[in-house]
């Protein structure tokens, strides 16, 4: 049952965001489309997920999340992947170094938000949600390292 609470995506208002949802282009830089979106990952944040303040995460190089938002006062590290049309996970890396952050900081929660920018459509996974995404076993090598043989 609770997976299946996880695939119903839910629905915002695009209307707002319209100037900023005509700028996207399907293969634009993904700094600067996800920059672009910032406003309104912040919006469904605040104003749908009832999150109190959300701030920009730091830009280090190989950090696993966007934001660093607070609900109910708990900290909480928010990947956030948008796309216009689909809904995207994190690489591999980036969740394996997510569930790290989490494991290494007490207290300290997650969320991944994804979001279909066109259909004004969006997913969230808090904490235990986001197990899913660190489940199995990594990719293997092996392959990649035939390959290269």
């Amino acid at each position: 049952m609770k997976n299946i609470k996880l695939l119903i995506p839910k629905e915002f208002d695009t209307e707002k965001h319209e100037k900023i949802i005509r700028k996207l282009r399907p293969h634009m830089d993904f700094i600067e489309f996800e920059k672009l979106c910032c406003p309104i990952a912040k919006d469904i944040l605040e104003n749908y997920e009832g999150f109190e303040k959300v701030d920009e995460g730091p830009q280090f190089t190989g950090t696993p999340f966007d934001f660093l938002g607070f609900k109910n006062g708990e900290p909480y590290i928010i990947e956030f992947k948008g796309s216009l049309n689909y809904f995207n996970s994190p690489g591999e890396t980036q969740k394996w170094r997510m569930k790290e952050l989490i494991g290494s900081i007490e207290g300290l929660k997650a969320a991944l938000l994804q979001v279909k920018l066109k259909k004004g459509q969006y997913k969230i996974l808090y904490n235990d949600e986001m197990d899913i995404l660190f489940k199995g076993a990594k990719a293997p090598l092996e392959p990649i390292e035939k390959w290269l043989r």
